[in-house]
């Protein structure tokens, strides 16, 4: 790689990081990569703009080349070589996400013999090993309990959506208790069936509430969190209501 290359994929680096639009960033981080397959903090941001749009597959992906390739990136003059323990936690969270539990505590377990006192790490141990869960179960219903704050440098990724109750009381723009004098017209229970539907094939979420910008919440009781497109927490609210 000739030094010109290697100094325009800097510039195209520098221009994703302060560029705010994800489509922008993503499209930048992609040209710096082009010339510099190796430009560690290129692959890294690629890899979280991909996490954040639900894409995990492609995450890992990066993620991967980040681990695979950590002697050919410290080997580029100029790279910022990311934590591993912070890669792992990441690749760790994408797995989570597709379902593959195992691999992602094996890839939690393999940071923490790197960073043994890495909080985020042992966090989530934790969780996929099901010793913490943020709803329990009595009998047939479940009771909310409010998750920690997210910090400002992680991604919300929990599923923990709203009452059907509530999000049908927002579509027929009433209050629980006027819900009852809809009773019988049949119109609430075609809304409560489609919102049902809608939750149980995670049509809603993240990606179409209308709290979220530029996969940022804008709730004020979480404003400023990064947030997974497929996440979802109580105060979802879809962008346009059409149950009926």
């Amino acid at each position: 790689m000739s030094r010109e290359e290697k100094s325009a994929s800097h510039r195209w680096t520098a221009q994703g990081l302060r560029e705010t639009d994800p489509d922008r960033k993503m499209h930048y981080f992609t040209l710096a990569l082009e010339l510099n397959p190796y430009d560690a903090v290129a692959l890294n941001q690629k890899g979280m703009l991909y996490h954040r749009k639900g894409e995990f597959e492609k995450a890992i992906g990066c993620y991967d080349r980040l681990l695979n390739t950590s002697g050919t990136l410290a080997g580029n003059a100029g790279n910022m070589i990311p934590d591993p323990a912070a890669v792992l936690y990441n690749k760790s969270l994408a797995l989570k996400h597709l379902g593959k539990n195992e691999a992602a505590l094996n890839f939690v377990r393999k940071g923490l013999r790197s960073d043994p006192g890495n909080d985020k790490l042992k966090r989530l141990e934790e969780q996929l090993l099901g010793s913490t869960d943020t709803k329990v179960r009595t009998g047939v219903k479940n009771i909310y309990v409010e998750p920690a704050k997210v910090p400002v440098n992680e991604i919300y990724t929990d599923w923990q959506p709203p009452g059907v109750r509530t999000l049908l009381s927002h579509a027929m723009k009433c209050s629980h208790s006027d819900i009852k004098y809809y009773k019988g017209f049949g119109e609430d229970l075609i809304k409560e069936k489609a919102i049902e539907d809608k939750l149980n094939r995670h049509v809603y979420c993240c990606a179409v509430c209308t709290f979220q910008q530029r996969n940022v919440c804008r709730h004020h009781d979480s404003r400023g969190t990064a947030v997974s497109a497929t996440a979802i927490c109580r105060h979802f609210r879809p962008k346009k209501v059409s149950e009926g």
